[in-house]
């Protein structure tokens, strides 16, 4: 996993004395780890649902949920990301369990121009992102969910386990098959 407290700078406390700290009910305390873990989060829960409406509300969900139930969360050896990615796990089973299609009403943004003419890198890397979102969808839920923590949150085998409460084994046999999987997507669609 990433340095659990990459975002934390070295005139800030231990993770371990914010986590006390924000169970004692210290809102500060709370904010630095929330700005730690906010990208991963959505990042987590984003390429699950796919729509950047969503995924922002079930990323203040998952923080809300952390901050309701601070007092019941224990340092077990598992990190602190890991009970948090937990939550946004769960938060995104029960949205599917009430998903409903909907259509929106709102109308589409006009994305105002790059002004550093960067705009051919950032579509392309807009559609590559898209495409692997779609690709992803087309796995089991617990493919998607080694893959997503895997390679694009960048946690160990060991700590994937720890998340989803699975054996390192069984972790690496889901990785493997969802590769195979998304080798045979890819090159499905390039034979098109």
């Amino acid at each position: 996993m990433k340095d659990a407290g990459a975002a934390l700078t070295s005139n800030q406390p231990p993770e371990s004395e914010l986590i006390q700290r924000a169970v004692s009910g210290d809102p500060d305390a709370f904010a630095t780890l929330y700005d730690t873990y906010i990208e991963q989060i959505y990042r987590f829960i984003f390429f699950r649902v796919g729509d950047e409406p969503t995924a922002e509300d079930l990323t203040s969900q998952v923080f809300i949920k952390a901050w309701d139930n601070l007092s019941s969360y224990q340092m077990r050896g598992l990190p602190f990301s890991a009970w948090l990615f937990r939550i946004a796990r769960n938060n995104i089973i029960d949205y599917y369990r009430t998903f409903k299609e909907t259509t929106s009403l709102e109308f589409e943004a006009v994305a105002k121009p790059d002004p550093e003419g960067n705009v051919d890198e950032r579509i392309e890397r807009q559609l590559q992102a898209e495409e692997v979102r779609l690709a992803l969808q087309k796995l089991t839920e617990d493919q998607r969910q080694v893959l997503t923590l895997r390679f694009i949150e960048g946690f160990s085998t060991e700590e994937v386990a720890q998340v989803l409460g699975k054996r390192p084994g069984a972790i690496r046999a889901l990785q493997m098959r969802g590769l195979q999987a998304l080798t045979e997507i890819f090159g499905s669609t390039d034979n098109e």
